[in-house]
Order: C-alpha cells, then sequence, then structure tokens
C-alpha cells in the first residue's frame, strides 16, 4: 500500500514539474476585423461618395495599413483613392474614410475597397452605387496655390464663408501611384488654409493632376488642375550653401 501511495505522489510531482515547463506558444498571425461598415448608396451628380469603417488588428503580428477604393463604371477604373498609412500594433482600432467626387456623372457604379496591410491585401465586397438626379453646388471655396514637394503637395484654400467639414482629394494622377487624401474639420471666414496632401510615385515623372475641394455634404465645391513639377533649388541658393562648404574645409586645413 505504501508503495502505491509513494507512487503516486511521485508521478503527481513529475507532472508538476513538466507543467512548469511547458511553454505557450503563439505562432505569427496577420489578420484584421472590420468592425463597422458604412456607405453611400444613392446620391445625385455632383455629390461626394464616402465609404467609412474601422479595423481591428486581431492578429499577433502589428503592420502599417492604408485603404483604397476604386470606382468602376462599365468594367472601367475611373478613380482611385487612397487614405493615409497608419501603424497598427495587435489590439489597436483605426477608423478609415474615403470619398469619391461623382462630378457631372449619371447611372450604376461599383466601388471597390482593398485593405493593404503589411504585404498583404484584403478586398471587401463590392458596393453597389446608383447615381440619379443632380445636386447644384455653391463655389465659395477657392483654391489659391499649389506647390509640388518630393513626397507632398501644398494645398492653399480660401472660403469666403465659414464651412464645416472639407474634404480636399486628387485625380487624374499616373495610375500605380498613391495619393492620399485628406480633410479638414472647419474654415473660417476668408482664412486661408494650407492642406498637405501626401504621395508616392512609381516613376517620378511631371504629371497633371485635379485637385477637388468640397464640404461632405456636397453644397460647396471647386476644382482646379495643376501640372505638378518639381522646384529645382536655386543658383542663389546653390552658391550660398557652396561657400559656406568652402569656409568650412579652409576652417579644417
Amino acid at each position: 500500500m505504501k508503495k502505491i501511495i509513494f507512487g503516486l505522489i511521485l508521478v503527481l510531482v513529475l507532472s508538476i514539474v513538466n507543467a512548469q515547463n511547458i511553454e505557450v506558444y503563439i505562432g505569427n498571425v496577420l489578420d484584421l476585423e472590420i468592425l463597422s461598415f458604412k456607405h453611400t448608396s444613392e446620391l445625385k451628380s455632383y455629390e461626394p461618395f464616402k465609404v467609412g469603417f474601422e479595423i481591428l488588428n486581431s492578429g499577433s503580428l502589428g503592420y502599417r495599413a492604408r485603404v483604397r477604393l476604386d470606382i468602376i463604371k462599365n468594367n472601367e477604373t475611373i478613380y482611385t483613392g487612397w487614405s493615409n498609412e497608419v501603424p497598427l500594433w495587435p489590439g489597436d482600432s483605426q477608423y478609415f474614410e474615403l470619398f469619391w467626387y461623382s462630378g457631372n456623372v449619371t447611372g450604376d457604379f461599383i466601388g471597390k475597397v482593398k485593405i493593404y496591410h503589411a504585404n498583404e491585401i484584403k478586398e471587401l465586397e463590392p458596393i453597389n452605387i446608383k447615381i440619379k438626379g443632380s445636386n447644384t453646388p455653391e463655389k465659395n471655396i477657392q483654391i489659391t496655390s499649389f506647390k509640388t514637394l518630393k513626397d507632398k503637395v501644398e494645398v492653399k484654400i480660401k472660403s469666403s464663408q465659414e464651412l464645416k467639414d472639407i474634404i480636399i482629394i486628387p485625380s487624374g494622377y499616373p495610375y500605380g501611384w498613391i495619393f492620399e487624401q485628406s480633410k479638414i474639420d472647419s474654415i473660417n471666414q476668408n482664412e486661408e488654409k494650407k492642406i498637405v496632401i501626401k504621395y508616392e510615385p512609381t516613376i517620378w515623372e511631371p504629371t497633371e493632376v485635379e485637385i477637388h475641394v468640397f464640404t461632405e455634404d456636397g453644397n460647396q465645391y471647386t476644382s482646379k488642375s495643376f501640372l505638378m513639377k518639381r522646384q529645382k533649388p536655386s543658383t542663389t541658393l546653390i552658391t550660398y550653401f557652396a561657400q559656406i562648404l568652402k569656409k568650412f574645409v579652409f576652417f579644417l586645413f
């Protein structure tokens, strides 16, 4: 009987020891969940289409994420829009929204949303968009200047009245480029604001881009086309830095 009890105690002790050596392994999981999803289904021409949703990083790895919106008519992509890129650690969530300004069009369209996270692409269910009737927006917004920099453009806008929820989106840029959208909460009457929009060209070349500025409710709208052409450093600036470098070398030797 004593031998049996001793054996049971020995088995119990060994089980406890082995349990302490067990390591819990969590594999590398790259995943996401859609927590909410809202979009426009029907709108008038000269009104904005909007899609918005929240992404949760439900995996075990952190990654950077951005969203792409394609608008398709008769199997042809007529517009591509991009969100900004944000880091998402496991358990983090982020709300994204993207816009398309319909302009002078009617009929049936399809919106396709793709989520780029790390090296993966998740495509959501297509959105059916119907445009009928027409809206007549006011034009109290002006685009006052446009400047092309290495990886961003600077757009200045001015309004003749106080406005809220102003969207700034580019269009007409080369397919394959990433050109982000932007949104500002408000602008005061006769105030001029500068908006910075990032872009990533595949291969740089001067190109024309159209900037659309509108309020989220569609009541205000303006647009203007610009030639994206990077400015070369002026001769005066180059000469100035050359003189500084010359003095620095002289000081060393």
